[in-house]
């Protein structure tokens, strides 16, 4: 009986010395709101999961301070590399927006508002040029129920030296009034004058919306602008 006692004795110290007092074991290590680790993170916010804008999307767009294009010292607007001459009647808008390069309202009558906006996204853009066109036309109804894309007119050219894309076309517009929001615009007699345009820093979205009769009185002015732009 002493001897059986006596092993019992050692092995249970043995056990004791492999376990270490519970103030020496290491903090578990957990993930803040969470019993597990989190899975892969998730991909980046599709720029154009709303059709309010070409890349407008609530998650992925970060409010800024306002502000405004700098003018240079010749008199033309610093848009990113580009140096561009904008319509002397044409009022800036400051940003607010990550996602905005530059926002123009143009002079119109009540009731018949355009405005210009010009949307970046970074180097990789977001998307491709074909995505963009379909969801820019996308938003405009063709009271004869074609489809906005087989009545459009797009045209390859260059802007500032760099591919471009220009597009207008003209119907009933239909779209969400805020990215991400639930509310939606429709009007109808509405046009769309855009471009996309490469740049060295990535493509710029220039996206001009508003009643037709605004749209049409201005489409030289807009072109105009486009075709000043020159690289930095």
């Amino acid at each position: 009986m002493v001897r059986r006692a006596l092993v019992f004795a050692l092995v249970f110290a043995a056990s004791c010395k492999k376990a270490p007092p519970a103030g020496d074991l290491p903090p578990v290590k957990e993930w803040p709101g969470s019993a597990a680790p989190p899975s892969a993170s998730p991909p980046p916010a599709n720029p154009h999961a709303s059709s309010g804008a070409p890349g407008a999307n609530a998650a992925a767009a970060q409010p800024t301070p306002p502000r405004t294009l700098d003018k240079l010292p010749d008199g033309r607007l610093a848009l990113g590399p580009f140096a561009m001459a904008a319509p002397k009647d044409w009022t800036t808008k400051p940003i607010t927006s990550s996602m905005r390069a530059a926002d123009f309202v143009l002079p119109a009558k009540p009731g018949a508002e355009a405005e210009l906006i010009v949307y970046y996204f970074g180097a990789s853009g977001a998307g491709s040029i074909d995505d963009n066109l379909d969801r820019w036309l996308g938003q405009f109804v063709q009271p004869d129920g074609k489809k906005s894309r087989d009545v459009a007119k797009i045209e390859k050219t260059k802007f500032g030296g760099q591919d471009a894309t220009y597009v207008s076309v003209a119907g009933r517009y239909v779209a969400a009034a805020m990215p991400g929001g639930t509310d939606t615009v429709d009007k109808q007699d509405q046009a769309l004058l855009a471009a996309i345009v490469a740049s060295p820093s990535g493509p710029y979205y220039f996206k001009l919306v508003g009643a037709k009769t605004t749209v049409d009185a201005q489409a030289a002015a807009f072109r105009a602008m486009l075709d000043s732009l020159t690289v930095r």
